[in-house]
């Protein structure tokens, strides 16, 4: 079973959207066999003005995050390191997860 679970999740974008283009960078990964270093997603980002998405995933190797950006209309991905400004919210959240009692975290 796949798993889906995000530190952050851009609420512009539809739950079934995002499982589907996280689907898509999956694919992308493991037919790079970057499925050997996969270690957890971290977020989904839109960008309206490119009409981009952008999924951060860390590796198991604890090195910088990664980024795959999918262009929502034409399916074409670009992989990359990801912006200072997506890890920073993403961070935000980690620390607000962490700072709720033991019982509230999902």
């Amino acid at each position: 079973m796949k798993d889906y679970s995000l530190y952050y999740w851009d609420q512009r974008l539809q739950e079934a959207e995002v499982i589907e283009l996280m689907n898509q960078a999956w694919e992308e990964l493991y037919e790079l066999e970057f499925d050997q270093t996969f270690g957890a997603w971290r977020g989904v980002h839109f960008e309206p003005e490119t009409d981009i998405v952008h999924i951060t995933w860390e590796n198991m190797y604890s090195g910088p995050p990664m980024m795959i950006s999918i262009h929502r209309v034409t399916r074409t991905l670009r992989m990359d390191y990801a912006r200072e400004e997506f890890i920073e919210l993403e961070q935000a959240e980690i620390e607000r997860i962490r700072a709720l009692p033991p019982g509230q975290r999902r």
